[in-house]
């Protein structure tokens, strides 16, 4: 369950979204809302799967709102030594 303060700063989220020229479609709200639930992902496609068994997220529709989310700094993804990448949440 989110806090005051976190559906706060997820309302700021989907307007910087808007505000940008993107839609807010239902499904995008619903990755963003996981993603700021999560706020560290360790294996993207095991976090699609576990999201995709809760709510109608296709692949496409995930992928590219990560590619997004990466170019609109939102995430940043962090490659280590081992051969896992892992994305961080920079929304705050």
């Amino acid at each position: 369950m989110m806090k005051v303060n976190d559906h706060t700063t997820l309302q700021v989220w989907i307007a910087q979204l808007r505000e940008r020229g993107h839609i807010a479609s239902k499904q995008r709200i619903l990755i963003m809302q996981a993603l700021f639930q999560q706020r560290e992902i360790a294996d993207m496609e095991d976090f699609w799967i576990a999201l995709r068994q809760q709510h109608p997220v296709s692949w496409a529709t995930f992928y590219n709102f990560i590619r997004l989310a990466l170019k609109e700094n939102w995430i940043k993804k962090e490659t280590g030594t081992s051969n896992y990448t892992r994305y961080q949440i920079l929304i705050d």
